[in-house]
């Protein structure tokens, strides 16, 4: 992988992880408990803790996103980045470019 390569994903991986510390910033009331004294109906309140739990599970995989992005952008310029550690092949730059985080080429991955 050249340098040039390498820079790409280097911007494109500082981009995502501005967008996924922006999104876990923001303050979402669908993560909030739903009250038990609000007068709602049960199927309603069913309703909401649904959208609580389904918010909840995305901001935990954003977190794992970015945390694996942050580590990516740790990695990115060491000399064995790209290579496959199961075969030792460069990863194809494309799948980099679309999974920045890939630690396996396609032929490897499960």
């Amino acid at each position: 992988m050249n340098q040039d390569q390498r820079s790409q994903l280097k911007e494109k991986i500082q981009s995502r992880i501005q967008e996924l510390e922006a999104s876990l910033a923001q303050e979402n009331d669908e993560v909030k408990p739903v009250e038990p004294d609000v007068a709602i109906g049960r199927l309603s309140r069913l309703d909401s803790m649904q959208g609580q739990q389904m918010a909840l599970e995305l901001q935990r995989r954003q977190q794992a996103e970015l945390n694996r992005l942050r580590d990516t952008l740790n990695r990115v310029d060491q000399p064995d980045f790209g290579i496959c550690p199961l075969c030792r092949q460069q990863i194809a730059f494309e799948r980099l470019k679309a999974m920045p985080d890939a630690t396996l080429c396609v032929s490897c991955s499960p």
